[in-house]
């Protein structure tokens, strides 16, 4: 880095922020302030000024609750209408044609296994008064033990698309499901039954309000996100399988440490902010969570009443780093 730097900036009042954290704010200048020359220390780790400087908007961190949403792209995967017939069950219209298949097929299954678990009942009844063999009982039992292994098949098969067959047999008319994939990192936040917001493609400027009503068993393990099913009421018809939203779920993390985005830079593949004691700033690498609104929580590197730069952190970095 040069010897000698010099900076020409423009003070601008700092707003409060909100949540976590309370932002000194700049005194307003009527012109432009000149930067000292500060003194790079530890190989660009610290920078010192001579005196004090206002060219640096500041806040102290303390643990508190910060809000946001986290929104997740979304499909509609399955709709659900009642058949004509009543004694039937719920007809259910998938997306995916071969879970549409495999649902027919698992009640197929079910229709079979009570079909030989009655059988098997029948023989072994007989058995007992004498009218069957043990033979005639192996064979009714083995074929009443193929039929149930035959289903829990199936319905393994459709548990990794992301449905539980005792919900599809109790699934409610007039309703459609769509699948919304949520990072790992914000499961925590979803639970089944939490209310969430739906904005489809086909229908802009409205917003509809669905609820959680299961969550993935399997992590995807490229994009490490989890399907969250959805459920939507639909009486009227106007959603499809197929039809694409975005979701939006309302969070509050509670007893954490957060920054604005603009307290935080990148270099070299790691993740810094500079705190300020003094006239010195210090470079620290923090370890981040996720990001709330505007607020990014911090995991490692930042401890309650820390002083944080929160406005022109870039000049900091250029001095920290050399460019």
């Amino acid at each position: 880095m040069k010897k000698t730097i010099y900076f020409l900036l423009y003070i601008t009042l700092q707003g409060a922020f909100l949540g976590a954290c309370e932002e000194k704010k700049a005194v307003v200048t009527a012109k432009p302030a000149a930067v000292a020359k500060p003194e790079i220390l530890d190989g660009g780790n610290a920078i010192r000024f001579s005196q004090a400087t206002s060219a640096f908007g500041t806040m102290v961190c303390t643990q508190n609750s910060t809000s946001g949403i986290i929104e997740a792209p979304a499909k509609v995967v399955a709709s659900v209408f009642t058949p004509e017939n009543k004694q039937a069950q719920n007809i259910i219209l998938f997306e995916n044609t071969e879970v549409t298949e495999l649902y027919t097929s698992m009640l197929q299954s079910i229709a079979h296994l009570a079909r030989d678990t009655d059988f098997y009942e029948r023989n072994l009844d007989m058995y007992k008064n004498g009218a069957a063999t043990g033979k005639d009982v192996l064979e009714a039992k083995t074929g009443m033990i193929e039929a149930a292994t035959e289903l829990a098949e199936k319905e393994a098969r459709l548990r990794t698309f992301g449905f539980k067959p005792q919900e599809l047999r109790n699934a409610p008319p007039n309703i459609v499901w769509l699948f919304a994939n949520v990072s790992e990192g914000d499961l925590n936040n979803i639970t089944t039954g939490k209310d969430c917001k739906i904005e489809f493609i086909s229908y802009s400027g409205e917003v509809f309000s669905g609820n959680v009503s299961a969550i993935g068993e399997v992590i995807n393990t490229e994009s490490r996100t989890v399907t969250v099913r959805i459920s939507l009421k639909n009486p009227a018809g106007r959603f499809k399988p197929g039809m694409f939203a975005k979701v939006s779920f309302e969070v509050t993390e509670n007893n954490t440490l957060s920054v604005p985005q603009s307290a935080l830079v990148t270099a070299e593949g790691k993740t810094y902010l500079f705190k300020k004691k003094s006239n010195t700033f210090f470079r620290s690498e923090v370890l981040t969570g996720k990001q709330l609104g505007d607020r990014v929580m911090i995991k490692e590197g930042l401890t309650p009443n820390d002083t944080v730069v929160v406005s022109n952190t870039m000049l900091l970095k250029g001095m920290s780093f050399g460019y």
